[in-house]
């Protein structure tokens, strides 16, 4: 008699274990956000307030106008070039887009008209992009970055924000003087993680000297894309915005579950909550290297909107607001800059062609030629 098909991830996951053993933390993190049946991100709109989380562009709008504003300076310095075309990976509710947009059509209208490429494997979430921004809008909607990149042959200006966090990460951990990988497997009938065989090759994004019970996180699927996007870039020219949360280095134990904005078991209820990753920007900016481009920074996300002129831009608005949607305002713009919210867990990287110099927002940062004047390289 053939077994009836899992109706939930947890079916699926308890009976692939049974038959096959454990698997690795990224499949399982790519099967709870990514099957087509019943995966987190194929089955709901998990962004605002009614949603499991809020991302920056949903605080504010002006996070989008700056982000908008910072790309459109980009585009100018690298010759405002008509075969450019704008992407935006993992677009949300299109909210991001929406306010870059805005700024575009005042300031930069042919930035506004070039091609838009978004790269959205989530139906529901296409949906929702397609009311924000408008069908005809979007040039074209994408299910990963290489057909994106296959779409044109010029410059690319774009922006991934919260998007490599949610790509599978795969960990390991050190025990007895050996790095194993870390699975999930089945304990007393529950999901839990176990340690499954040694590492064969150590990969250079593992922490040096580790101690016993240490555990690390590698995202080679971050690294293959930002290695495409550095090729595009080192022979297209461009620039493309990543913020995320993370740290420039290995985050360790980062894998964290959400559901109604509130921490919740990894193991509770997969494909019921968003699960995430702390980014390793060293690793990122490794890839882009070798890739024939460089990755500038990271820097926190406070520092950055400051540096390019969020302050000013709040003060304008808030000067012809209300009294409680100034209130809102000024409490919007410090959960995105305050160090004990938003502004520094949250980094910014500036991915370009091979060049030199300083791109704005990154001052002052270790590692980076202050003193010298940014060119495009490109």
């Amino acid at each position: 008699m053939t077994e009836p098909a899992p109706a939930t991830i947890a079916e699926t996951l308890h009976r692939r274990i049974r038959e096959n053993g454990p698997i690795g933390v990224d499949d399982y993190m790519a099967l709870c956000l990514g099957d087509t049946a019943h995966g987190y991100y194929h089955s709901r709109d998990p962004l605002g307030w009614r949603g499991d989380f809020t991302t920056a562009p949903e605080i504010s709008g002006l996070f989008g106008e700056m982000c908008g504003l910072y790309l459109a300076h980009m585009y100018e310095l690298a010759g405002m070039r008509d075969d450019a075309s704008v992407i935006e990976f993992g677009p949300g509710r299109g909210t991001l887009m929406r306010d870059m947009r805005h700024v575009w059509a005042r300031l930069m209208p042919s930035l506004n008209t070039a091609p838009l490429h978004l790269v959205e494997t989530s139906p529901a979430l296409r949906h929702v992009q397609r009311e924000t921004l408008g069908a005809a809008t979007v040039t074209e909607w994408h299910d990963d970055v290489e057909a994106a990149l296959a779409a044109g042959n010029g410059p690319l200006f774009g922006v991934a924000n919260e998007f490599f966090d949610a790509l599978p990460a795969a960990q390991v951990i050190h025990e007895s003087g050996t790095w194993h990988h870390r699975l999930v497997g089945l304990r007393d009938g529950e999901l839990a993680f176990v340690t499954g065989d040694a590492v064969a090759d150590v990969d250079p994004a593992m922490p040096d000297d580790p101690a016993d019970g240490m555990v690390a996180e590698l995202c080679p699927q971050a690294r293959h894309i930002v290695t495409l996007l550095g090729q595009a870039l080192a022979s297209r020219g461009g620039a493309i915005l990543i913020v995320d949360y993370g740290r420039d280095g290995n985050p360790g134990d980062s894998l964290q579950a959400v559901a109604d904005h509130r921490p919740v078991d990894l193991f509770a209820a997969p494909g019921d909550s968003d699960i995430s990753h702390w980014v390793d920007f060293a690793a990122l900016g490794h890839a882009a290297a070798r890739a024939g481009a460089r990755l500038v920074g990271p820097v926190s996300q406070g520092r950055f909107l400051m540096r390019i002129g969020l302050s000013t831009r709040a003060e304008q608005a808030a000067q012809h607001a209300a009294p409680e949607a100034r209130r809102a305002l000024l409490a919007a713009i410090d959960r995105l800059t305050s160090p004990a919210q938003m502004g520094e867990v949250f980094k910014v990287a500036l991915l370009l062609p091979p060049g030199a110099g300083t791109p704005p927002g990154f001052e002052n940062e270790a590692g980076l030629g202050n003193d010298e004047a940014w060119t495009d390289g490109g």
